[in-house]
């Protein structure tokens, strides 16, 4: 990883403080079936089920993949 690049705990972490201050919620699902893994990152609206829509569906709120999302910072 690059100096100049955070890792996906601070990147996770920015998504979320932005979603707050725009009233949307942050989900993460480990949905991910392009043969990797990994998590889908999903911000939408509060009313939004995103677990209960179907995966075309969800596509609309997917904002972010990540291999792995580690417990703690790693920049």
């Amino acid at each position: 990883m690059s100096e100049l690049t955070p890792c996906n705990y601070c990147t996770l972490r920015r998504i979320r403080e932005r979603a707050k201050v725009s009233g949307v919620r942050v989900t993460v699902l480990r949905d991910a079936k392009w043969g990797l893994g990994g998590v889908n990152v999903y911000v939408h609206p509060v009313k939004v089920n995103v677990r209960k829509l179907r995966e075309y569906d969800r596509g609309k709120y997917r904002a972010a993949w990540f291999m792995e999302v580690g417990q703690s910072c790693e920049c």
